[in-house]
């Protein structure tokens, strides 16, 4: 990371901390006051009202009535905790309960409850997140222009949607709120939101990529490959209604503590709940960013200024032909040929790369030249590259081979559309930082494939991935800690 980049975080953090000091201070100082508002059936004088202290630890410096709500206005005295009681001249009671902060300030029936100015922290929240939305944009923008290919891109473009989302929870909730604890509530809370919102999205995806299934396994039979989109949405879907699943069973359990607002069992699910929702949150954030990347590659066109194009290899037919998905990479990789020499007359140099499996009569290389021979490139423009086993191996093995010739060549890839992204995210981890370009492919499949690509980019960065989700569950086991200490004082 360099050192612009590291000014930037520590100026972002240092404004993060900023604000929520400015908040604190501001709930500090005007937090030593209160206005309580008690509602009544009858209308009566203020003075009329009867209001006694459990503990002398606040005092009533003022009261008015009003349309049958009393307001007293509290100042505090010393920390603790007080029942407060008002009685009407008809006998009508009302009891709230107050705790006394060490600092002065008064909250109300909870110990992170509502207290005068605490609204301040949803603002800082808001602002907070403003300020890391700004800074994402800025980090993807730069992110993309140095290369498309990159897994950060979708994390970055997931992370912006979601704290989106959040800014815009955040300024709706701002005056229905006014406590350190609903503040923390609203941040532990976040996936949940946003995963009840990506529900019905998640849901339609589901049906449609399981009817895309349907017709993927008519035509090619039925496989638990064939079927990994339908499970994915499934489980997505299932794991958002777990939690309510185990709290309905939890509140039919007569020995169950979850009703008791103190009960530990109560914070428990609720830290299973917001752990699991933000885990699900985080996969679909992860996944729109996929979404929107694996588009953007497939759709885009390389410069053309290529010195060479590589077409990745893949399933040879039984006599030896390039299957249909092959055959399309080879003829995309001509269109970009033709393309370039109608643009600027540079001709480039084809390397058809791979290997040759166990099931093959022939390497996918030798497929590949026999087939562009037929469509008319001379074998002059034909670089074989017939070892590689993976992807991963094609870029490697294919980029040796124009180093010999070329060390400043630049080189573009072909591959199916679903397949560009994580082709070119391959090629960026090896240093190459090359195009590619997309064949098309029939939508059943397409759809099928991609499930696969992006199960495969999470196992490729799951270290990352599992990094991250320690970090979001840490967070939220200790907000919830905090509140349960709070609860129980």
């Amino acid at each position: 990371m360099n050192r612009r980049r590291m000014r930037i975080i520590f100026t972002w953090l240092a404004a993060v901390i900023m604000l929520y000091l400015a908040a604190y201070l501001y709930v500090r100082i005007s937090g030593q006051h209160l206005t309580l508002e008690m509602q009544f059936t009858h209308e009566y004088a203020a003075e009329e009202y009867e209001v006694r202290f459990s503990e002398p630890i606040v005092e009533c410096i003022s009261r008015e009535a009003d349309a049958k709500t009393l307001r007293l206005k509290l100042h505090s005295l010393s920390p603790g905790k007080t029942y407060i009681e008002a009685e009407a001249p008809d006998g009508e009671m009302q009891l709230d309960l107050l705790y006394v902060h060490s600092n002065g300030v008064i909250a109300v029936n909870e110990y992170l409850g509502w207290s005068t100015g605490g609204s301040a922290f949803l603002y800082a929240g808001a602002a907070s997140i403003l300020l890391t939305l700004i800074l994402l944009i800025r980090f993807y923008r730069i992110s993309r222009q140095r290369c498309l290919y990159q897994y950060r891109n979708a994390g970055l473009l997931g992370l912006i949607l979601f704290l989106t989302f959040s800014l815009i929870e955040h300024l709706l909730i701002i005056g229905q709120h006014s406590g350190i604890g609903n503040s923390l509530q609203s941040l532990i809370s976040m996936g949940e939101s946003f995963s009840w919102v990506m529900l019905p999205i998640a849901f339609f995806m589901s049906v449609f990529i399981t009817i895309s299934n349907l017709v993927l396994m008519k035509h090619e039979g039925f496989t638990w490959r064939n079927m990994l989109g339908a499970l994915l949405g499934a489980a997505v879907c299932f794991s958002s209604f777990l939690p309510a699943i185990i709290e309905h069973i939890l509140e039919t359990n007569d020995f169950s503590e979850l009703h008791r607002e103190t009960g530990a069992l109560r914070y428990a699910m609720m830290f299973i709940s917001d752990a699991l929702l933000a885990c699900i949150a985080y996969l679909e954030c992860i996944l729109t960013g996929m979404i929107v990347l694996a588009i953007k590659a497939a759709r885009h066109i390389p410069a053309f200024d290529k010195d060479y194009i590589m077409i990745l290899g893949c399933q040879v037919g039984h006599d030896g032909r390039p299957t249909k998905l092959l055959q399309s990479r080879i003829d995309r990789a001509v269109e970009f040929a033709e393309m370039q020499k109608n643009a600027n007359g540079k001709e480039l140099i084809f390397i058809p790369s791979g290997g040759k499996g166990g099931d093959e009569i022939i390497s996918e290389a030798e497929c590949m030249k026999n087939y562009l021979r037929e469509n008319g490139i001379p074998e002059s423009r034909i670089l074989t590259e017939d070892q590689s086993a993976s992807t991963a191996q094609n870029i490697r093995f294919s980029h040796a081979l124009t180093a010999k010739q070329n060390p400043d060549a630049k080189i573009a890839f072909s591959t199916t559309n679903y397949h560009v992204f994580r082709a070119g995210a391959l090629a960026y981890a090896q240093g190459h930082n090359i195009e590619g370009i997309g064949a098309k492919t029939k939508s059943y499949f397409w759809l099928n494939a991609f499930v696969r690509e992006f199960i495969a980019v999470l196992y490729e960065n799951r270290r990352q991935h599992i990094t991250w989700i320690a970090y979001i569950v840490t967070g939220i086991a200790i907000s919830i800690l905090l509140i349960y200490h709070a609860a129980q004082l």
